[in-house]
């Protein structure tokens, strides 16, 4: 019973902090179309249960879950190649490196397929699977609720090692990701730390990216949003309505650091660093030394909850399903599309465009001419 009322506390912290009911989000404005979008392909999947529905794009293939679905789609069109159907909705994924395709259901069961969507294994979990799966170099990682980090041999489901950590009594429920980064697999962890485990899941490095402050739980809120950043030789992460840290990817030194009560990841291209916080507004940094180059209150109180930059655009996504396609220079808008259903879990870059998934579980191939 605690477990399930810190999930809903969490749950509606979250929710609060986008789009508080006090707060109105702000009218979309008119813009000047530069870069028009165009969404090559959309389907439907089913819709999420949790913000941990994440598309996996794996070479030509994108893997995606929706309701109690596993699906493999061609990345080109969006046709179906396969689809797998678990005991119970899936509340954790897809994770997936092309040849192993991992999801977690609301069970707390870890459902593992092999390439052509047969089940490999399966295993329940101590707790709710608060993370979409890692899988590579021959593993599928897990983060549970508990802060357990458990690592399974991919093709026969052997565990290979555990490392737990004591956990905070409140934490936002957000779309977390773990990543490889070199021999290190890094975990956002809820007390405002990175950190690095080496391949047979020992603590070898961490990093603090914001400190807890204040009296109550909620103010004490530090979790790292989203999957860690990795961009060529820069190395970023948020902590919910704490710091932005960019370190050097190569030594863990501090680059810059700032002040921000974050929402959402950062994410870079090859000149800034974005990142959105609770009231939605976009603020940027150049990205070697940190200095802030625009913030944009064009989003406000529009629950925005990723980006990505590509094709020489930054896309932002919002709770009412708008993907705005934005000067990178500027921050204003040059273009916009809507799919249904909001948007909260971070597009995957395909080609010169990027899979989107909505709640409601469209997923779209959008380019922008």
């Amino acid at each position: 019973m605690k477990k399930a009322l810190l999930a809903l506390s969490s749950a509606v912290l979250l929710a609060a902090c986008s789009s508080p009911s006090s707060q109105i989000p702000k009218e979309l404005e008119k813009y000047h179309s530069i870069a028009e979008p165009e969404v090559v392909w959309s389907t439907s999947v089913g819709e999420s249960l949790t913000n941990f529905l994440v598309p996996a794009v794996v070479g030509q293939s994108v893997y995606v879950a929706g309701g109690d679905q596993v699906y493999r789609l061609n990345a080109e069109d969006g046709d179906e190649i396969w689809s797998f159907e678990v005991d119970a909705p899936i509340s954790a994924g897809v994770g997936s490196d092309g040849y192993t395709v991992a999801v977690g259901t609301e069970k707390g069961e870890l459902v593992v397929l092999n390439a052509d969507g047969q089940r490999l294994w399966s295993q329940f979990m101590t707790s709710e699977i608060d993370a979409v799966p890692l899988v590579g170099n021959g593993l599928v990682i897990v983060r549970t609720a508990d802060t357990r980090v458990t690592a399974f041999d991919a093709v026969t489901g052997e565990q290979r090692w555990r490392y737990q950590r004591q956990a905070p009594s409140l934490t936002v429920k957000n779309a977390s990701q773990m990543k490889f980064f070199g021999p290190m697999i890094l975990v956002g962890q809820s007390n405002g730390f990175i950190l690095g485990l080496n391949p047979q899941g020992r603590p070898i490095w961490q990093a603090l990216i914001s400190e807890a402050r204040g009296i109550t739980e909620v103010e004490r809120l530090v979790d790292i949003l989203g999957e860690p950043m990795a961009n060529g030789d820069l190395l970023c992460a948020s902590a919910f309505q704490g710091r932005l840290v960019c370190m050097d990817s190569q030594n863990g030194q501090l680059r810059w650091t700032h002040d921000v009560t974050a929402m959402t990841p950062p994410v870079a291209d090859d000149r800034f660093v974005y990142v959105g916080n609770t009231a939605s507004e976009i603020i940027t940094f150049e990205r070697n030394r940190g200095i802030p180059v625009w913030r944009a209150d064009t989003f406000k109180w529009r629950g925005v909850r990723a980006m990505l930059p590509f094709a020489g655009v930054l896309a932002v996504t919002d709770q009412e399903g708008y993907v705005h396609f934005v000067n990178p220079e500027s921050g204003e808008v040059i273009g916009r599309t809507d799919l249904d259903g909001a948007i909260v879990s971070t597009p995957q870059p395909y080609e010169q465009g990027a899979i989107f998934q909505t709640e409601e579980g469209e997923v779209a191939y959008i380019k922008v001419r």
